[in-house]
């Protein structure tokens, strides 16, 4: 008896800290990811206009559109969500910020363009954090 109650109380505290939170995510936010991986500073101003989170979380990592923009190397886009107020602090599943997070994949690309484009979005993030 003792035993079905904590199996079925695990599964409700499951269902309410994890489960719920990542069914959250809505077609604003998903507009707003697809604009900010393909640097769409229009696309990112509508997202966030009709309702979109500028810290939403995506469901399989926990990293926001901010991520997403500076992975892609999309400056102007990683500009465009700090300046609407995009939290810098925030860490995905493996616990780092999108600036520690670009710093380390930029020291892995050997490919002269994109290495360019993340030093600048590195630039672009370091020049919003100390702004704060």
């Amino acid at each position: 008896m003792y035993g079905a109650l904590l199996l079925l109380g695990g599964a409700a505290v499951v269902g309410w800290f994890v489960v719920l939170p990542r069914m959250q995510f809505q077609d604003a936010d998903e507009a707003l990811f697809k604009a900010a991986r393909h640097g769409d500073v229009a696309g990112i101003t509508r997202a966030l206009d009709e309702g979109a989170r500028v810290d939403a979380r995506a469901p399989v990592d926990r990293k926001t559109a901010v991520f997403r923009a500076a992975v892609f190397g999309q400056v102007e886009a990683v500009r465009a969500l700090t300046s609407r107020g995009a939290d810098l602090t925030v860490r995905g599943n493996d616990g780092q910020t999108a600036l520690e997070y670009v710093t380390a994949i930029r020291g892995e690309e050997h490919d002269a363009a994109k290495a360019q484009a993340l030093d600048a979005v590195i630039a672009a993030l370091r020049t919003a954090e100390a702004g704060r």
